[in-house]
């Protein structure tokens, strides 16, 4: 998949897949790893090695070193990450195998590691075109939180900043701005015929 895996481009079609990701009543983490690489516009691979102790009472940014980068990376702490490791919390008071890492499936398979990428995928996927959209995956959350800030009129280098890329160019890849996004720009602010 890779980076044809698509960015939504607005909160309801996010939240349509966090739906979807809802109904899986044997556990909350999908819905909740969902919602976090949004909310905090983390990598997969930084956002499920999140642990317990990175969200401790007092704390008011995580600090990553990026994985794919290596470089460190800060995420303040929203109200909403805060209510997204609450959820885990309730889920893990049942659950006798959870270790370090909030996102880990807590049985006895998963040995408490981070969730597997090939899980997340297959639900995300799933999940995805239940709710009407192909090529949801991995990158999906944190590519549609640029793709939606982008819409909105967030400044190219701040969204950058806030995903940790290098530069604009990759960011305006990253969240699906192509051809047909400039040619719709280019006809939506035309002064028209009677200029």
């Amino acid at each position: 998949m890779g980076n044809a895996m698509i960015a939504l481009k607005t909160a309801d079609e996010v939240k349509a897949v966090s739906a979807e990701l809802a109904r899986n009543t044997k556990t909350n983490l999908f819905r909740c790893l969902w919602a976090m690489q949004f909310e905090s516009a983390l990598r997969f691979g930084d956002a499920v090695k999140l642990t317990w102790d990175q969200f401790a009472e007092g704390k008011t940014h995580l600090t990553i070193k990026q994985e794919k980068t290596g470089k460190i990376h800060k995420v303040t702490i929203t109200p909403a990450m805060r209510s997204i490791v609450q959820a885990r919390r309730e889920e893990a008071a049942d659950r006798p195998n959870f270790d370090d890492y909030i996102f880990s499936l807590s049985d006895l398979r998963s040995k408490g590691q981070p969730v597997s990428h090939n899980a997340v995928l297959t639900e995300y996927g799933k999940c995805g075109r239940r709710a009407g959209f192909q090529d949801v995956g991995s990158h999906t959350p944190r590519k549609s939180k640029g793709r939606i800030l982008f819409e909105n009129g967030a400044p190219l280098e701040h969204i950058t900043k806030l995903l940790g890329q290098a530069n604009p160019a990759s960011t305006l890849f990253y969240i699906g701005f192509t051809q047909e996004t400039a040619d719709t720009l280019s006809e939506e602010f035309s002064l028209g015929e009677e200029w």
